[in-house]
């Protein structure tokens, strides 16, 4: 089963809609000055793309020199455990039986091009499929985030995540039924087309354009419904973001934190950028 914390990137991209006031600047790398405080704060895109992978100099020199790293979630075995425990049916459940046999066999089949056969789709709950099918590709698993925690690891670093893995899905978990099928169904009629959308954002990525990757997302609306994209946009990405500003916060003290976290994360009025800034901190970018 795909990571968590890559799937959901795919499903902000998806869901993503003008919501943010920009100042027309470039970057992924920003430093977090205060009284006594010295970190930086990372935007990644959750790809394992080698173009992706490869941390310029300015980012692995940051890296390098902090003594904490935090991401959106531990990506330990235990934690991917929990989280595959999560996306499942109970005993008596079945997609089938939530969503309908027409629409989970759509499902079904859209879920075995991606390798996933038919047998554990029947038994993910519906908001589980539309993250995978959301997803950007994964091969090796090897993806930005989980190379850095695994060389924070080897490198001794502390690691916090900055959220627990029933936080991180809790806009999913408290859908009800209706919406759920609402999102598949409209993730069914796109899911093809995201290949194309993906090497479009790994270039503006690549770019430092954070303008340019919401613009992209524009032309994925998630629904029909302005309501329930209110309702999960303020979850997905408002709200944790004010959550995620508090993790943080609190190791600020304790050396230098190294803060990556998907890069749309960083944009908006209501963005990590913003939020620091409204704070007192002091955000500049350094790449």
């Amino acid at each position: 089963m795909k990571c968590i914390s890559h799937i959901i990137l795919g499903l902000i991209i998806y869901l993503l809609q003008v919501q943010f006031a920009f100042a027309d600047e470039k970057g992924l790398l920003w430093q977090i000055k205060g009284s006594n405080v010295d970190s930086c704060l990372f935007g990644t895109i959750h790809s394992e793309d080698p173009r992706v992978t490869r941390l310029p100099e300015a980012v692995e020199t940051y890296f390098n020199n902090a003594d904490i790293l935090m991401l959106e979630m531990s990506l330990d075995l235990m934690t991917s455990a929990r989280v595959a425990g999560l996306m499942l049916q109970g005993a008596d459940g079945s997609l089938s039986k939530q969503v309908g046999e027409s629409l989970a066999q759509e499902a079904t089949e859209a879920m075995q091009s991606l390798g996933v056969p038919p047998q554990v789709t029947e038994f993910l709950q519906p908001w589980a499929v539309v993250m995978t099918l959301s997803a950007p590709p994964q091969v090796s698993g090897q993806f930005l985030d989980k190379q850095l925690y695994s060389k924070a690891i080897e490198a001794g670093k502390q690691f916090q995540p900055l959220e627990s893995p029933e936080e991180q899905i809790s806009v999913f978990t408290s859908m009800t039924i209706k919406e759920q099928k609402s999102l598949l169904h409209n993730v069914l009629d796109e899911y093809q087309s995201y290949p194309g959308m993906y090497e479009q954002l790994t270039k503006a990525y690549l770019a430092r354009d954070l303008d340019k990757l919401v613009e992209i997302s524009f032309a994925n609306p998630m629904s029909d419904d302005p309501a329930l994209q209110d309702k999960v946009m303020e979850q997905l990405l408002t709200r944790r973001n004010h959550r995620m500003l508090e993790r943080m916060e609190a190791y600020f003290n304790q050396g230098k934190v190294f803060i990556a976290v998907g890069a749309l994360h960083l944009v908006g009025e209501e963005g990590l950028i913003s939020l620091l800034r409204q704070r007192g901190y002091t955000v500049s970018r350094i790449y």
